[in-house]
């Protein structure tokens, strides 16, 4: 998975908890990035969420996943599919039937080598988490967001 995070290409797999569904992408990942945000602290269920962002074609998806739409920061509806049987958080999209995405790292059957190359939403990080200094760190999120997914995906 190293080597997938760093641009080589290679099929990586994931799916849910149980199972039902299951994807798989055949190109080079997109660098990954943490968000500290509320919401992505909710979903998670966890002190912060990771996600790569990306394009749902690049997926080759088994089963049928639910969605749930609720309200991005903006105000703008967000698509968020999961396991309709264990409920795992798979992806998200702005838009449904989705386009660009962000996958959950957390649903790679081998994300444990995948670190964040930035970090969103730092002003409500969990105490105890400590960051790489090294990592870009945005105090909330950066103004153009699609800009600045794109400039993950190159």
């Amino acid at each position: 998975m190293a080597d997938a995070a760093k641009g080589s290409e290679r099929t990586v797999t994931g799916g849910c908890q149980c199972g039902a569904i299951r994807y798989s992408v055949g190109v080079a990942l997109p660098p990954a990035y943490a968000c500290h945000c509320g919401e992505c602290k909710k979903q998670s269920a966890s002190a912060f969420s990771m996600s790569i962002p990306m394009y749902f074609d690049m997926l080759d998806v088994t089963g049928s996943p639910k969605v749930y739409e609720s309200k991005a920061f903006s105000g703008r509806p967000k698509y968020n599919f999961f396991c309709g049987d264990c409920g795992t958080r798979l992806w998200h999209s702005g838009t449904n039937p989705p386009t660009a995405i962000t996958l959950k790292v957390g649903t790679l059957d081998q994300g444990a080598d995948i670190a964040p190359v930035e970090h969103l939403w730092v002003s409500q990080k969990q105490a105890g988490i400590m960051l790489d200094p090294k990592t870009v760190q945005h105090q909330t999120q950066p103004d153009d967001v699609i800009a600045w997914r794109k400039k993950l995906e190159q």
